[in-house]
């Protein structure tokens, strides 16, 4: 019941939006618009290297342990050291609705669903030192992974925005807000990681260690101690540039923070 609360939430804004309507127009104007992006995480850091990292540490860390304990049960963990470099890409489409509360105002308060697939791959290094407390000898697995983050959401948004000189026909804007995916984006999100290692010391016989899984977020975050909350987070923060293509028709291209970094373009349409 409750993944389905905020959709039902947005549906019913939208509906009452729409049934005042005329009111509104009567002060301002509506523009509706549709987008589409590129996104990285490369340029800036966000929520995706957080899940990576934190996520992937977890992870990795106890099923390496697990795997050792498997072939060497008397070996406690003593420390675990984990190096992570992360590439990223991903895209976003989404639709939208503004309302300017002034006809001639550079204000709006704008409302949209969005739609985005992001993709973090993250390269591990790792070092667990390990030791036999019965013969206080030790042991060390150096190895490495590779892994997958997909992340899928479905998100609704809240944003403000300010045109600049808006009576020219190309002319610049703010826009910022943010908003949550639904719920189901832990269960259409994964992580999927392989890793390897060596290893050595007087407490084991020298061996390769190596392993993987696939698992989605949801799974991730009722399994382990990560924080991973209910809902994802999405921040906006953009610069942009809009450029009438003809009466009440306009291009618009946005450089700017999507929960990392984000190129879109799109078309709207001012009522």
């Amino acid at each position: 019941m409750k993944k389905t609360i905020r959709p039902v939430l947005f549906a019913s804004a939208l509906s009452l939006l729409l049934v005042v309507a005329p009111a509104l127009q009567a002060q301002g104007h509506f523009e509706f618009s549709g987008h589409y992006g590129r996104w990285s995480l490369n340029l800036l850091g966000g929520f995706g290297r957080d899940i990576a990292d934190d996520t992937i540490k977890s992870e990795i860390e106890n099923r390496i342990l697990s795997d050792i304990n498997d072939r060497y049960p008397g070996l406690s963990e003593t420390s675990y050291d984990q190096t992570l470099t992360v590439d990223s890409s991903g895209n976003n489409y989404g639709f939208g609705f503004r309302f300017y509360p002034s006809r001639n105002g550079s204000f709006s308060l704008g409302v949209s669903v969005e739609k985005s697939s992001f993709k973090v791959v993250p390269a591990v290094t790792s070092v667990m030192q390990l030791v036999d407390p019965d013969t206080s000898q030790t042991a060390t697995f150096d190895g490495t992974a590779n892994a997958t983050a997909l992340v899928k959401a479905t998100s609704f948004l809240l944003t403000f925005r300010w045109d600049l000189f808006p009576r020219s026909v190309v002319h610049p804007y703010i826009t910022f807000g943010g908003g949550i995916s639904t719920a189901k984006a832990l269960d259409d999100s994964t992580v999927a990681y392989t890793y390897s290692g060596r290893l050595s010391g007087g407490a084991v016989t020298p061996e390769t260690i190596e392993g993987g899984d696939t698992k989605t977020l949801r799974a991730l975050k009722d399994e382990s101690e990560t924080n991973l909350p209910n809902f994802l987070p999405f921040v906006q923060l953009n610069l942009g540039l809009k450029a009438m293509v003809m009466k009440n028709i306009h291009f618009l291209v946005d450089v700017g923070i999507f929960d990392g970094f984000m190129i879109s373009g799109g078309l709207a349409v001012r009522l």
